[in-house]
């Protein structure tokens, strides 16, 4: 053939398969439009149709919000879009407002094809943003019988062939009142795939999602893990069972093996897996609340085995059953190791025994180069029974690693425990103080422990002691604690610690606490952002008391020092029957009462007393009481002293009620002086500028000043009151070298003052001598009154008229007494009125003070000889507990 005739050939053909492609073309484009057409046509008898069928098939009551026919978006295939779609729970005739199924969107695909014949056939569904909550109560009833049975055979335009199901963005919970199962996930995408219309095939399904919680009865088997799976499933809707034939599933990277069958009567599944690595098991299998660190390096391995066997029911639980060991793992980060880790445990349901329990037969590892061994059996999940023993060294900075933070942001050191013990927490949700102990045996050795709390810049240490625990009693020994600069040691016995942690009974306390410095102001928090509550602070369940022995406390700038004590507990209340110590080098001794009348709010009730208060150091260690008038520079001498005191505290508001004190105090002072006073330069001051100087030379007043500003005194006594905020000053006579005056008056809490002072003129005059000799007082002559007002640091003076009055008046009743004194004594008038007393020569009176401080009956307690014979007994009693520990034998050891 020619070339010519070659091309003439190939032309041909090129037209003859333009033409072709040309009827095709337009055969495709005119089916399109046909059936665009079509869609327009009849797009709401398809709408009819699907509700018409939904309402056929479904025996639950659908809302949807809007529904749609098209093709393009899904070309070749027809869609037909459901938005919106909703379906509340029913149970059997019980309507509910819970959701059952909520998809934002469920596209049905057919083929468009189909409206040329008499079947829309449904091969794939795509469901996006869906809720499904399957739930089944206690009866049995169920939320997800969404379709009913077909009542006849009807003939339909709708027939589902399904080759594939997509779900995108699907929450899932599953709920079994009756049988206490909980599954709950987050699908991201789910697909199945087979002939789902026959009769026996394999679905093939491929899925990531999160497990958000599997959960048997009060068991959480997992939480918050990250999954996928990729599983094929032998359908046989013959003979109603479904096979696995393979599966590969990871949860959070870790590979495991599954097995099962499921037929209408029973179901058998298998999930295992072989030498996981513990480091990978660490970081990716411990619960949530466990909290360990990524960066744990692990080493072992680690086997499990889980078995689900039983009815296929929905009111039954099968039985679930599982295994699992670890093989000289060890755990290791920076400043602790857990090394040679074996470990074998199982768990159980109970369903063929009735007995729910975990049991560890074996642990044992090795930290701080001792080793660790225990066992545990924990039954009843709802109200835990925990049974086991323990022996050996624990490393605490390894349990905070693991197992904190505790609200800890450090904890180190170490404790020897050894012992049995068998408990039950009754309320470990709500209330994880509430445990009934059954035999609890334990003795613990505590060593170089610190610990410091989150957002505290305080360090607690315990450098060493010794715990002993016997059921409700606890023994403790030499437990040296400090915390910054503080520290004490503690020992003592406590009883009924069960009890009292749940609220049903009250704490016993015998104890002793001695310090060698203890300052008040570490125990208050150092976290400026702690949200201040209104809550009690002294306890009302302890009974008991402890034996203080203090050397040196410090508080709010104070220093106190050899304070002994006892404390005794009541119901919001602390007393201190007996009470001494040392404060500005003066010993003082006494009682005090704390009691918290309302939370927060403490009144305070002491009586002290002391027999020699040294003015300058006492002014100097209170701060001279926050005034300027008279300091520590400016008094001397000393006071023997009686104080009673009652007054309210408010903690909350961190406020001193002082306007509520009531004080009484009794007070001898000798040796007294006050030097550079001010107000008494005020005086002198006052009488300069009054009247006082045109009868007394300004010489004389300049010589009364000089011995006014270097007051000396040999001694006086009065007593003090304070009541609503002012200090009562009953009238007294004070003899000094300047001048023997009458004192009473009143000082409020604020500084406001009200003094009335008297004394005679002729003593700022200074004495007079004549001739004979130097003329003597007799006690009568001119009296100046004058009185002091305002405040301390700007007082007023002036002539105290009212005084001056009252002083006239009791003379004058004085001299009408003395006058019929003197006429019934000396010429008999009135004899028979025994009103009048005889007229007696009056005694030189001597003063004589004498002041009760008390018996010393508190060194009873102290003596070194009580105090060995208390601890000895103490340590007497905790040896015999340790003996009967190590000699019983526990009846709860785990085969």
């Amino acid at each position: 053939m020619s070339v010519q005739n070659c091309c003439y050939f190939c032309f041909m053909n090129w037209r003859k398969a333009f033409k072709i492609f040309k009827w095709v073309a337009g055969i495709v484009v005119s089916l399109m439009l046909l059936i665009s057409a079509l869609l327009l046509v009849f797009k709401d008898d398809i709408k009819s149709y699907a509700l018409e069928e939904a309402n056929k098939y479904l025996n639950k009551r659908v809302h949807i919000g809007f529904i749609d026919v098209g093709i393009w978006k899904s070309f070749p295939d027809l869609t037909l879009s459901f938005d919106d779609v909703l379906v509340y729970s029913k149970f059997d005739s019980i309507q509910t407002s819970d959701t059952a199924i909520f998809a934002k969107k469920i596209d049905l695909r057919l083929n468009p094809l189909d409206f040329f014949g008499s079947k829309l056939d449904v091969h794939r569904i795509d469901i996006e943003q869906a809720k499904l909550n399957l739930k089944i109560l206690k009866n049995g009833s169920v939320n997800y019988d969404f379709l009913k049975p077909s009542e006849d055979n009807t003939v339909t335009p709708f027939e589902f062939n399904l080759k594939k199901i997509n779900l995108k963005t699907t929450d899932f919970t599953y709920q079994n009142e009756s049988t206490e199962q909980f599954y709950s996930a987050f699908f991201n995408t789910l697909e199945f795939q087979g002939s789902f219309n026959e009769k026996q095939f394999i679905l093939n399904a491929q899925t990531q999602f999160d497990i958000k919680s599997i959960q048997s009865k009060s068991v959480r088997l997992i939480e918050n893990k990250k999954a996928k799976c990729d599983i094929s499933i032998q359908m046989d809707q013959i003979n109603d069972v479904f096979e696995i034939i393979s599966a590969d599933l990871t949860i959070n990277k870790l590979p495991f093996l599954i097995k099962g069958k499921v037929s209408s009567k029973t179901l058998d599944f298998y999930i295992g897996a072989k030498n996981l690595d513990l480091a990978d098991v660490a970081k990716n299998f411990t619960l949530e609340e466990l909290n360990v660190v990524d960066e744990i390096n692990g080493q072992g391995k680690v086997n499990f085995e889980l078995f689900i066997k039983g009815s296929n029911e929905k009111t039954a639980s099968p039985a679930i059953n599982a295994t699992f060991d670890v093989k000289n793992g060890s755990l290791a980060d920076q400043g602790f190791s857990l090394s040679q880790i074996n470990l074998e445990g199982k768990y159980s349901n109970g369903v063929i025994d009735g007995k729910e329990q975990l049991s560890l037969s074996t642990l044992e590892f090795y930290t701080l180069n001792e080793k660790f061994t225990g066992n545990l059996l924990v039954a009843d999940f709802d109200k835990p029974r925990l049974t086991g023993k323990a022996d050996g060294l624990l490393d605490l900075k390894a349990i905070h690693r693991l197992f904190g933070p505790f609200s800890l942001q450090e904890l180190s050191g170490s404790i020897a425990l050894k012992g049995d013990f068998d408990l039950r927490l009754n309320n470990p949700k709500t209330n994880q103080k509430d445990i009934t102990i059954y035999d609890l045996r334990a003795t613990l050795d505590l060593q170089n422990i610190s610990a410091q709390f989150i957002d505290d810049q305080r360090k607690l240490n315990i450098s060493n002691g010794a715990i002993t625990i016997r059921n409700q009693y606890a023994g403790i020994t030499d437990l040296a604690l400090s915390l910054d600069n503080s520290s004490l040691v503690l020992d003592g016995q406590f009883n009924n610690l069960a009890d009292y942690f749940k609220g049903a009974g009250n704490l016993s306390v015998d104890a002793n606490v001695t310090s060698e410095a203890l300052n008040l102001d570490d125990l208050s928090t150092t976290n400026v952002e702690e949200v201040k509550t209104k809550s009690w602070i002294l306890p009302n369940d302890i009974d008991g008391k402890i034996i203080l022995s203090l050397n040196k406390v410090q508080y709010s700038g104070h220093q106190y020092t050899d304070i002994k004590g006892r404390m005794d507990f009541g119901r919001r209340q602390l007393s201190f029957p007996l009470i001494e110590g040392i404060s500005a080098t003066s010993k003082i001794n006494g009682n005090l009462k704390i009691t918290e009348e309302q939370p927060m709010y403490l009144v305070v009730e002491t009586s002290l007393s002391s027999d020699a208060v040294n003015f300058k150091p006492l002014f100097e260690e209170w701060n001279n009481f926050d005034q300027t008038v008279i300091t520590s520079e400016n008094i001397r001498g000393r006071a023997a002293i009686q104080l009673n005191l009652k007054g309210p505290f408010d903690i909350y508001e961190e406020k001193i009620l002082k306007e509520e004190f009531d004080v009484s105090a009794r007070l001898k002072i000798t040796d007294g002086a006050l030097i550079n006073v001010l107000p008494f330069k005020e005086i002198t001051k006052s009488l300069k500028a009054s009247g006082g100087k045109l009868v007394i030379a300004r010489s004389k007043i300049d010589e009364f000043e000089k011995r006014l500003l270097n007051l000396q005194f040999d001694s006086f006594e009065n007593e003090f009151t304070v009541k609503n905020g002012i200090i009562t000053i009953p009238k007294m006579t004070i003899n000094s070298n300047a001048l023997d005056v009458n004192l009473s008056g009143t000082h409020s809490f604020d500084n406001d003052i009200d003094y009335s002072f008297d004394f005679r003129f002729r003593e700022i005059k200074g004495s007079e001598s004549s001739e004979f000799g130097d003329v003597l007082d007799d006690g009568t002559g001119f009296r100046i009154f004058l009185r002091m007002f305002g405040t301390i640091d700007e007082p007023k003076f002036s002539w105290d008229k009212e005084a001056k009055k009252v002083v006239k008046e009791e003379q004058r009743e004085q001299a009408k007494d003395d006058l019929k004194s003197a006429l019934k004594t000396g010429f008999g008038f009135n004899k028979k009125d025994s009103t009048i007393q005889d007229l007696k020569a009056k005694d030189k009176q001597e003063e004589k003070i004498i002041m009760d401080f008390g018996k010393d009956t508190i060194q009873d307690e102290f003596s070194p000889e009580t105090k060995k014979k208390k601890k000895n007994a103490l340590q007497r009693k905790i040896d015999a507990w340790k003996k009967e520990n190590e000699e019983e034998k526990s009846t709860f050891e785990i085969e």
